[in-house]
């Protein structure tokens, strides 16, 4: 695969991993990418996956689950309802919407429908012979990649893709309305909702956002500024078809610029009752014990936030001896603002859920200063001695003292914040935020740190760092910890060479790369004549204890065998045995030899990046074989 196809999956990935708020290597990725599918022959997407696979994980960031690829129906084509992320599809398919691209990289992105769904679609700038698609017509496209960001699947049309526009006349009839409650990540076919909530717009580029409902529950939607886009009627009822299906902190939202909508003035949709403020004053309750709804309790001001809202008057934490949970107080001239460290009474706030965590809305709330000699000791606040050295593998949420390398810095994505990137020790890394304070300074990248009482927050199951409220000391310029390791090492006796080992052909179609049969077929892209060779050794290591699959590529096999590619073809050409008299002839030269191989797992397979054979002292295997010799041929006369 050329470079300029590479860097198309270093750009997706990349992209990914931005969108998680990270600032990845992206010359690393490139370099991962080349090595795996030009030279180990992984297809491109499966080193696309594994890449992604193992950069979410250098950076902490929990894996989206995707399904396995799915195999092609009868005939070639898939219906949209059918692909899954990972599949090379063929489909046909009409353009129901086009989107203005917001990155120079993307030539036109929109979303495609069938009778059985839709999905989004994106087409690279630099996949050439792309035509541009029409709005409203049909297209057959192969050889598309369905690839999940931000679990929304999407099809990615790239340059060893075929679009050609389709003539005959066909209709398209939307599926039949999905409810609220059975709506996935994605692009929703047909939904019938009412408007039952109007939010104020917080964006001067959003034109109006708020709730839908229907039987089966409510969803957020945002509708953005667009030439020729109208608000919606709050009371009406609507059909909207081909909405995007976004999730954020596991709650899912409609973004409807890229559908259609018609209002249904005949339609009446029965939809869940809010529920209503009380009457009459709750019992206290604990912060441990809230629940979605209203709550009255007793707690302490135990943290003021910056207000990141021209509505807001005051955010910040609350807590008892339970647990901590925060409160937002909107602007309004009949509240004022609480004063941290006092013990407030709080009667019948609001208690609300976003992205899995409670918060309390003070507006609907009466709350009153608890008597001055009243105090509680809240969860959760920073602690007033240095505590003990932890692990990063062990950091928990609360606060912590670590020992740790600066290993990375990031872009600051706020004005606000002073510094972010990642820390480590031998067990792992975490991700750290130091705010904008002129009490602290920025770190050194490279450099090791004592640092005492830093603050561990939690979210979407990730911990992080924050300095603010930690005492942090550079240790001496030459002081260094090991943080993680480029490749493992693996020792062992070659106990196998399998089949597919010595010259083999691969599929010369973008992006596949695959190894053909005997007699040039690929299994996805059928016979291919204009094959081009390649040399790798598949086989098993066996150290005593365990045996591991191994990888070997051309560069590493030529070292290993004294076998050049050219060498390889002309000793192929020449033998009745064909490619089997490589193999055969790597069987010789490896089988029983030990070899110490550097390299790393790919899904149960080690893929070698280096190897070298392990040259045994013969003293030590003299005395070993007579040991064994002993105790195995009995007693001496």
């Amino acid at each position: 695969m050329d470079p300029e196809q590479i860097q198309q999956i270093t750009d997706r990935i990349s992209q990914k991993l931005e969108s998680k708020g990270v600032s990845p290597d992206r010359q690393s990725i490139t370099e991962k990418l080349a090595s795996y599918i030009n030279e180990f022959g992984v297809v491109a997407y499966e080193a696309e996956r594994k890449v992604l696979s193992d950069q979410l994980r250098l950076y902490d960031i929990p894996a989206d689950e995707q399904p396995a690829a799915a195999a092609a129906p009868e005939g070639g084509v898939f219906a949209l309802a059918d692909i899954q992320p990972n599949d090379w599809v063929t489909i046909e398919v009409k353009v129901v919407s086009l989107q203005t691209p917001n990155s120079p990289s993307i030539a036109q992105t929109g979303v495609l429908a069938d009778s059985s769904g839709a999905v989004r679609f994106v087409v690279f700038s630099k996949a050439d012979g792309i035509p541009l698609m029409e709005l409203e017509q049909w297209y057959r496209i192969e050889s598309a990649v369905v690839d999940s960001f931000r679990d929304v699947p999407s099809l990615k049309i790239h340059s060893g893709s075929k679009v050609t526009q389709i003539d005959d006349d066909r209709s398209l009839m939307p599926a039949p309305p999905v409810p609220l409650a059975s709506l996935s990540p994605g692009v929703a076919a047909s939904v019938q909702v009412k408007f039952v909530e109007e939010w104020e717009s917080r964006s001067e580029r959003m034109l109006q956002s708020g709730l839908v409902a229907d039987a089966s529950g409510k969803m957020k939607f945002v509708l953005w500024k667009d030439e020729g886009r109208e608000k919606l009627s709050l009371g009406s009822v609507y059909n909207i078809f081909y909405a995007s299906v976004d999730t954020f902190g596991g709650r899912l939202s409609l973004a409807l610029n890229s559908g259609v909508w018609m209002e249904d003035e005949d339609a009446e949709i029965d939809v869940p009752v809010v529920t209503a403020a009380p009457k009459e004053e709750l019992p206290i309750t604990s912060i441990r014990d809230l629940k979605v709804g209203y709550a009255t309790v007793r707690v302490k001001f135990a943290e003021e936030w910056e207000s990141r809202s021209e509505r807001m008057l005051q955010s910040g934490l609350v807590g008892d001896e339970t647990g901590r949970v925060k409160f937002v107080l909107w602007k309004d001239a009949s509240k004022e603002k609480l004063v941290p460290g006092q013990v407030y009474l709080i009667k019948n706030a609001k208690v609300d859920e976003y992205n899995g965590r409670l918060s309390l809305a003070l507006n609907s709330a009466e709350y009153s200063v608890v008597e001055d000699d009243v105090d509680i000791a809240v969860q959760g606040v920073a602690p007033t001695t240095p505590l003990p050295v932890t692990s990063v593998r062990d950091l928990a949420v609360g606060y912590a003292s670590l020992r740790v390398k600066f290993v990375e810095e990031w872009e600051s994505r706020s004005d606000r914040m002073l510094q972010t990137g990642l820390v480590g020790d031998e067990t792992g890394r975490v991700k750290f935020v130091l705010w904008k304070d002129d009490t602290k300074e920025k770190l050194e990248p490279g450099r090791v740190y004592h640092v005492t009482n830093a603050k561990v927050d939690e979210y979407n199951g990730r911990l992080s760092l924050v300095l603010n409220p930690a005492t942090y000391e550079a240790d001496e310029p030459e002081v260094d910890i090991a943080v993680g390791t480029a490749t493992d090492e693996f020792s062992g006796a070659v106990v196998q060479i399998s089949g597919g080992s010595g010259l083999v052909k691969r599929c010369p179609v973008e992006g596949c790369n695959r190894v053909l049969s005997r007699q040039n077929f690929c299994p996805v892209h059928e016979i291919q004549p204009n094959f081009h060779y390649d040399l790798r050794i598949k086989g098993v290591l066996d150290d005593g204890k365990k045996a591991y699959n191994v990888l070997i590529g051309r560069e590493v096999t030529e070292a290993l065998t004294g076998f050049t590619m050219e060498r390889a073809i002309d000793l192929a050409s020449e033998s009745p045995l064909g490619l089997e008299e490589v193999q055969a002839q790597f069987v010789e030269k490896l089988c029983g030899r030990y070899l110490r191989c550097f390299g790393n797992d790919f899904e149960g397979r080690i893929l070698v990046k280096s190897a070298e054979f392990v040259r045994l002292d013969p003293s030590v295997t003299a005395e070993l074989m007579n040991r064994a010799g002993s105790v195995f041929g009995g007693e001496q006369s």
